[in-house]
């Protein structure tokens, strides 16, 4: 009679393919001990307890079922994020980055460049950062991060536990945040019901930014991965990838490891930031013509709205705004074990 029952419940329950798939993977661990409880006659009140077993596995069909694979989260925020969507949340990821520093640095421009140019048109830094900058709450765990890689594109890289702790704690740091809060609701709100669990959403920032992967020209060597190109910089002989964090360049310039030659263009973003273009020289050789970069923003802003922004328009011009300016994030992404991931982002005006 038990096993009747829980069939007719399996049947209902797999209208749908994915319930279907659920259920079998569920009731394939549960259906032994109900056949076996029949056969041996174990004593108790069999009906409520095949009920209450029955109430178990429906609830865990229809859990199991909710939840979707990368894949398929990746797939409906594409098929469901409309462009009005992106310009309401980006703006208001940047009313909640309460942790913006364009008040507390100092920002050099000097004189005007180009790309093509040579010619250094500025004899000072183009960031001044104070220590109480470096301090501040999600910032201290993002540079933490900043000697976890090496630069040369080529060369394997291994993670540690001490530094899968760090990038643990920078996840968790900027959870807490506006930003990544605001993220996080409207992923949820677009049926990725499964984010409303703090553990699913540590998981999904640590599989975007820190998945290691190899770049088709890389070989079968894994040494590149989200974080490290974009908020940092890694070196392709002389080609320069990344360097869009202003964070990351700051600490380069304090270690005399970057040459700023000046600003090719600017947009300023209503007092939350700016986006700057410019040239400079890294390590003494290596040039960088046109580097991209927020300033002044927090690390988990610019996190949010390069995630968003990869999920929902990967590979093209995603139209965000802040406040009343407007301007759009490139993403670029490529397939590692046939896992999309995000290969670069950057803001474009």
């Amino acid at each position: 009679m038990k096993l009747t029952i829980v069939l007719l419940v399996l049947v209902a329950a797999s209208n749908a393919d994915d319930l279907a798939s659920a259920a079998g993977q569920i009731f394939k661990g549960i259906l032994p001990n109900l056949i076996s409880n029949g056969v041996t006659g174990q004593q108790g009140n069999s009906a409520t307890n095949t009920l209450q077993t029955i109430g178990t596995v429906v609830g865990g069909v229809v859990d199991y079922a909710k939840k979707k694979s990368y894949e398929d989260m990746l797939r409906q925020v594409q098929d469901s994020t409309t462009d009005e969507d992106l310009l309401k949340l980006s703006d208001e990821m940047f009313n909640t980055d309460i942790n913006n520093a364009l008040n507390y640095i100092q920002v050099n421009l000097q004189g005007k460049t180009s790309p093509m140019s040579k010619n250094d048109e500025a004899q000072s830094h183009l960031l001044n950062v104070p220590e109480n900058v470096w301090n501040g709450p999600t910032i201290r765990p993002f540079a933490a991060l900043f000697d976890n890689y090496h630069k040369n594109v080529i060369r394997p890289e291994f993670v540690t536990p001490n530094e899968e702790t760090e990038q643990v704690t920078f996840i968790n740091t900027i959870l807490a945040t506006g930003p990544i809060r605001t993220l996080m609701t409207f992923l949820a709100n677009k049926g990725l019901t499964q984010l409303n669990e703090y553990n699913e959403q540590v998981e999904l920032l640590k599989k975007i930014w820190f998945t290691k992967y190899a770049r088709h020209w890389t070989g079968l060597c894994k040494c590149s991965c989200a974080f490290e190109n974009i908020f940092m910089a890694e070196l392709k002989s002389n080609e320069v990838l990344g360097l869009h964090s202003w964070l990351f360049f700051a600490k380069r310039e304090m270690d005399n490891k970057a040459n700023y030659l000046g600003y090719i263009d600017k947009l300023d973003l209503n007092g939350k930031g700016l986006i700057l273009k410019q040239h400079s020289v890294l390590s003494e050789t290596k040039d960088a013509p046109q580097i991209t970069m927020f300033v002044g923003t927090s690390p988990e802003l610019e996190l949010a709205l390069y995630t968003v922004c990869f999920m929902a328009r990967p590979d093209r011009p995603c139209r965000v705004t802040a406040g009343n300016v407007p301007f759009t994030i490139q993403t670029k992404t490529l397939k590692s074990d046939n896992v999309l991931l995000i290969d670069t982002a950057y803001p474009v005006f």
